[in-house]
């Protein structure tokens, strides 16, 4: 995907004079910088997304990049390398992740109404229509991310997860509660959401003011949004919350409760 933003750029310096002055190891050293740190993706986004976007009209190598309201409420999509039906949307303006206080602020973008927006690009490459219960989104908490960007998962979410939900619809209240049974052997709190869509819904702010363990340990928290359709017909979300407590250790990684492939 990068030769191809070289190809991009170079093909726009030449329109406008005989030779490109984009030198290939500038793209090489920003493809390296994804997996040599913890600020990697924020590089892509940063410093090959956003210039192009901006410079010649392509997102690449994202799939979208949406500023249509100012880069302080953008965002960008990009694709999870080797996994087709996996997108990740990261805002274009540094949100250091779940901990970042700054998402609770008045007025901040509710990244996750654009994370369910980017479902389509999971439909487009799984090559079918897929039922909102089929669609699960999911950021990490401190301790199991591998980046310091702000970034919420979208994909299919795992079958084992979905066949849960629905066999614990009835325990599920539209506040927080913690479910008896584990899920993956973890301890999750949940909730629902009764709303089509997430644009006067804000993830984050209902598990900072509702969840008992408060904002003060947000950065604890795995959380997940489950695209849900519920037993009286109403279309939703589940919440669910896993929080580390005295051990980091104790986390889910938001990508166990989600499947890449789209398998089922």
């Amino acid at each position: 995907m990068f030769a191809a933003l070289r190809l991009a750029v170079c093909a726009t310096a030449l329109a406008a004079g005989p030779t490109c002055s984009v030198h290939a190891d500038y793209f090489d050293d920003i493809a390296a910088s994804v997996a040599a740190n913890r600020n990697g993706l924020w590089a892509v986004v940063h410093d090959l997304c956003l210039p192009a976007y901006q410079g010649i009209g392509v997102a690449l190598p994202c799939i979208e990049v949406n500023i249509a309201n100012g880069l302080d409420r953008g965002f960008a999509v990009l694709q999870k390398p080797s996994r087709a039906t996996h997108v990740i949307v990261v805002p274009t303006i540094p949100v250091s992740g779940i901990e970042s206080p700054a998402l609770l602020s008045e007025g901040t973008p509710n990244y996750w109404e654009a994370a369910w927006g980017a479902r389509r690009f999971v439909e487009e490459r799984a090559g079918r229509r897929l039922p909102r219960d089929k669609i699960g989104m999911a950021i990490n908490s401190t301790s199991t991310r591998s980046q310091d960007q702000l970034h919420i998962h979208v994909t299919c979410v795992a079958p084992l997860v979905a066949d849960f939900l629905r066999r614990h619809q009835g325990e599920i209240r539209r506040a927080w509660s913690f479910l008896r049974v584990p899920l993956l052997v973890h301890r999750f709190a949940v909730m629902k959401v009764e709303t089509d869509g997430l644009a006067n819904v804000d993830p984050f702010k209902l598990l900072a003011r509702d969840l008992p363990s408060g904002t003060s340990s947000m950065g604890n928290e795995t959380l997940a949004v489950i695209g849900a359709t519920f037993f009286n017909g109403k279309t939703g979300f589940y919440l669910l919350a896993n929080g580390a407590g005295a051990s980091p250790r104790a986390t889910i990684n938001a990508e166990a409760l989600l499947d890449s492939k789209c398998t089922s």
